[in-house]
């Protein structure tokens, strides 16, 4: 019986440093960056999914690839219906 608690417990001192060097499940960096030019030689680097305003307004989004594409979720329409109503007359 003591020969089976010795194995067992040196079974456990072995296993015990792997669970120490167990990977991390985390997220991982997806190594795309989208540019964007601040100064001269300045540049501000923004992840997949980031959103940034240029100068002019423009809303834009940092695609998986890399490259700046158009926000139109941040568009407004204003649709305004105009009805005109007619009346029907006698001309003479």
């Amino acid at each position: 019986m003591k020969r089976y608690a010795a194995i067992a417990s040196a079974v456990a001192a072995l296993a015990a440093p792997a669970a120490a060097f167990a990977q991390d499940n985390g997220p991982t960096d997806p190594g795309v960056r989208c540019a964007a030019k601040v100064g001269p030689g300045q540049y501000e680097f923004y992840l997949p999914g980031e959103r940034a305003t240029d100068v002019n307004g423009n809303k834009w989004v940092c695609g998986p690839d890399g490259m700046w594409f158009r926000d139109y979720s941040a568009l407004r329409v204003n649709v305004h219906r105009v009805v005109a109503v007619a009346a029907y007359g006698v001309i003479r």
